[in-house]
This record gives structure tokens, sequence and C-alpha cells, in this order.
């Protein structure tokens, strides 16, 4: 059994409003927010193979602080604009073409295309994907079968609801 782990970033600082929007770095409930959901999935003991991040400042920072909860080196993540820029279809792509050693991936970037994501690869509606949010789905097959409604969301964990 193969998971995909879908982490939106954590909430975003708008104190500047010259920076562009990729630029924009965590506010301090977002790191909260990071630091708690860190401290949960170190305790649920996730483990992860690889990690695909948008290369936005808030989705790096957001994965420098929950790192270490998934005992994950962060110079190992791969940082791409295509997570940023990207779509569900380019996505979904993108896992296709995994190595079958590869069991378990994070995924880590935006709305709404993480919303969609989820949706639409466990054919199952979520009311919201907030800031945050960790989705956890299961896949049973192969990279290269992925597809829409392939896999089944096994949790969503949101830290307003997390109790550490």
């Amino acid at each position: 059994m193969k998971q995909i782990f879908i982490l939106r970033h954590a909430k975003s600082s708008w104190d500047n409003r010259d920076l562009a929007d990729f630029d924009r770095p965590l506010s301090m409930r977002g790191e909260n927010d990071a630091k708690k959901l860190n401290t949960f999935v170190k305790k649920k003991i996730f483990h992860i193979d690889k990690v695909l991040c948008s290369s936005a400042i808030r989705t790096k920072e957001t994965f420098d602080l929950i790192a270490d909860g998934f005992r994950f080196s962060i110079e190992d993540a791969i940082y791409s604009e295509d997570l940023y820029f990207g779509s569900v279809c380019n996505i979904i792509d993108t896992l296709r073409r995994l190595d079958e050693k590869n069991k378990s991936i994070l995924i880590i970037g935006h709305n709404p295309t993480l919303f969609y994501l989820v949706e639409e690869l466990a054919n199952e509606r979520i009311q919201k994907f907030t800031t945050c949010n960790l989705a956890v789905l299961n896949f049973g097959d192969e990279w290269k079968k992925l597809s829409k409604s392939k896999c089944k969301l096994k949790s969503l964990y949101r830290p307003k609801e997390i109790k550490i």
C-alpha cells in the first residue's frame, strides 16, 4: 500500500503588501500551526520516501518546520515551481513517474490545486482544505496507474483539531 501525504502550506503573512505572492513568508500563526503539526506527525511516526515541495517561500518555510516530524532531510526535498503554478493533472503526471521504490510521498503546495487533488484522487468531497491541513491517502497500485478516484482518503488532519 502506498501513501500520499498532501500538505497545504501554513498561514502566510500579509504584513508586507509589496511582496509578490510567491515571496510571502509564514505568519506567526502559520509557524505555530506548522510546529504543532510537526509534533503531531512525529508522534504518528509517519515514514516519507520522497518530498515534492513548491518553491514558494511559505511552502519551503512550512516544510522546514515539519521535516523533523517526518524524519526527512530538508536537503533531500525536491522544490519545484510546478507545484506553485501547476494543476491537478500536472501533479498526477508527476506521481505517475515515481519509482516504485517510493512507497510514500509528501506533496507541499497551494490551494485550490491541493483541495481539488485530494477530492479527485479520493473521489470524495471535503468541506475545505485550509492552511496547514494534511490529507493522507492510500493507493494500492503502481504509480503509473494512478488516476482520479483510485485513492482512499484515510485521514485529514487540521491543526485546530489536533490534540497534543
